[in-house]
């Protein structure tokens, strides 16, 4: 194998893929990338055997050929290379020379074939959707996943396909976020858990405005856009019913605006850092006011403008899990509804109901 191909270019790609390679792993193998020249161009792959991202780059290719090379060392070596096209040659007993302007390298590779090929994906069941608008959909819900591997179906998001609907929804028993879309044709309906890490690596890969394709077989997903395939494992379970946990009334209903809030969660929770998170929040004739209380540090206190409609309530939440939602809506002004300081808080954007996020109250002394 020999090829020529752009510094930049070929390190983007290891980037890429590099994402689905585990520290982890027990398979020497696995902590490889597979290069391969492909026709006119050299595909990348990398895979810890649940997620597996394949990405293919622009090359000059002089010699067909392929060979896995250790990922680690490969960036590494690539980025601090000048900005220039490099050459990358096999040579015998699996080493590959590197040279790039006056720099050379050689690294041992190890033989392609005994690296994992990425599964196939046939499906009948096809999406196209916008990058953007599936990356906001992944970002407003992927830091609801739950990292406790004991309940393996909440360490992942849910992707429900009914009628016209898409929707994503993630929890991990202390809220809850929900967002849907509404498409264009009627669908097959279709319920699957796409793991965390998956939908982490997405949301980071998703740039372009071309459209993914998803394709979903019995226990994997493709993601396929701007030249790079994704494939993950499907997580096996029964995801709960999030329907029973989306309040259907409240008794008060607060308007208020998300960056000012946003702004003094964040210093209530600089104090409430000291006393697990708890920040209790207010509401008072058209006010709000948040307090946080360390008995070792101090205490927080803040005000705020509100338009309230229902009862005066109070309620005490972890700081971060109000944080967290804040961040990813974009509308300057959101809705809370509160039903007591017993009952789950709902955050909403102001007409619309496309994006609900549920957060479940703390006991507060």
């Amino acid at each position: 194998m020999q090829i020529k191909i752009d510094k930049n270019d070929f390190y983007d790609g290891i980037q890429t893929v590099r994402k689905a390679i585990s520290s982890k792993s027990t398979l020497p193998i696995l902590s490889g990338i597979l290069i391969k020249t492909q026709e006119e161009e050299l595909k990348l792959v990398g895979t810890d055997l649940e997620l597996g991202i394949e990405c293919k780059v622009n090359a000059n290719i002089i010699k067909d050929g392929s060979i896995v090379l250790p990922a680690n060392y490969l960036a590494n070596i690539i980025r601090e290379l000048p900005n220039k096209e490099l050459n990358l040659e096999l040579k015998e007993d699996n080493k590959v020379e590197i040279s790039c302007g006056s720099s050379e390298f050689k690294i041992h590779g190890s033989p392609a074939d005994e690296y994992p090929l990425l599964p196939e994906v046939n499906s009948d069941t096809e999406y196209n959707l916008s990058q953007e608008t599936f990356q906001k959909m992944i970002d407003r819900i992927k830091f609801a996943t739950s990292d406790d591997e004991s309940r393996p179906f909440l360490t992942g998001g849910l992707l429900s396909i009914d009628n016209k609907n898409l929707k994503l929804v993630a929890t991990d028993s202390y809220r809850l976020a929900y967002t849907q879309l509404e498409l264009e044709n009627d669908l097959e309906k279709q319920e699957i858990i796409i793991p965390s890490k998956t939908l982490d690596e997405l949301s980071k890969l998703l740039t372009s405005e071309d459209d993914i394709r998803l394709l979903i077989a019995d226990n994997q997903i493709l993601f396929e856009f701007s030249g790079i395939v994704i494939i993950s494992r499907l997580i096996e379970g029964q995801f709960p019913n999030y329907k029973q946990v989306i309040p259907n009334n409240h008794e008060t209903e607060v308007k208020l605006e998300r960056k000012k809030l946003l702004n003094s969660a964040k210093r209530a929770a600089l104090v409430a850092r000291n006393n697990s998170n708890i920040i209790k929040t207010k509401f008072h004739d058209n006010k709000l006011i948040i307090e946080s209380n360390a008995p070792e540090v101090g205490q927080a206190y803040e005000e705020l403008s509100t338009s309230q409609q229902g009862d005066n309530t109070e309620i005490a939440f972890n700081a971060n899990y109000l944080i967290d939602v804040l961040k990813v809506i974009d509308e300057e002004e959101i809705l809370i509804e509160l039903s007591g300081e017993l009952s789950p808080g709902v955050i909403k954007e102001v007409d619309n109901d496309n994006y609900i996020h549920v957060i479940m109250p703390v006991r507060s002394t």
